[in-house]
């Protein structure tokens, strides 16, 4: 087990770095975490992920106690409980993207908030609901994001003047669903919210190439 722990670190880390690089996190701002058996692999908090390394990891049973690594990010109440809410999943990723940052504070809190402008967006992440702003590491904020996330074809939530939380079965997925949702936010703010948005028979078509 000790083997496969330090290789899912590795991921990880590499993973935020990919991050960092895109632009989708800044600061210490922006945390992942990997469920591995009964063991939660979560991105410590005050530490870039520019600069991160395995070690730095932080370790957790699924109740939210440490094993090991740095303290853990102060988000970890809302991974926790969309792990617990999704046993069909195995990443959170919660990025604070610029665009989609900037998208949210123009867009209405609800269950549609960025229009379906690309391919891409629709298949991965449209509808994408709007929650409203809550108070970052708060146990609303963790509720409201877990409940979101338990609704039927939704993979992630935009949170308003905050950023993305999106989910997958593995890291490549959860990291491909927030890069489709900033750059679909960084379309709606260059069209400046007038662009041609898909039909709902083209929308239709291109969420059944998943089926």
């Amino acid at each position: 087990m000790s083997e496969k722990l330090s290789a899912y670190k590795k991921r990880l880390v590499d993973a935020c770095k990919h991050l960092y690089q895109r632009g989708l996190v800044s600061g210490s701002g922006g945390n992942i975490s990997v469920r591995l058996g009964d063991r939660v692999l979560i991105t410590p908090t005050g530490i870039s992920f520019g600069v991160l390394t395995p070690k730095e990891i932080s370790v957790l049973d699924l109740q939210g106690n440490p094993s090991g690594g740095e303290p853990p990010s102060m988000e970890t109440p809302m991974h926790l409980r969309v792990l617990e809410a999704r046993p069909d999943i195995s990443v959170v990723c919660h990025c604070h993207g610029p665009f989609s940052v900037a998208a949210s504070t123009l867009l209405s809190p609800g269950a549609d908030s960025i229009p379906p402008l690309t391919p891409g967006f629709v298949y991965h992440a449209y509808p994408l609901p709007l929650l409203s702003f809550q108070l970052p590491g708060s146990s609303k904020l963790a509720d409201s994001v877990a409940c979101a996330l338990t609704k039927k074809h939704t993979r992630a939530v935009l949170l308003q003047n905050h950023g993305i939380v999106s989910m997958g079965r593995n890291l490549r997925e959860a990291i491909n669903i927030a890069e489709e949702i900033e750059e679909a936010a960084q379309i709606f703010l260059l069209a400046k919210g007038k662009g041609k948005v898909l039909s709902a028979n083209q929308i239709a078509r291109i969420k059944k190439l998943g089926a």
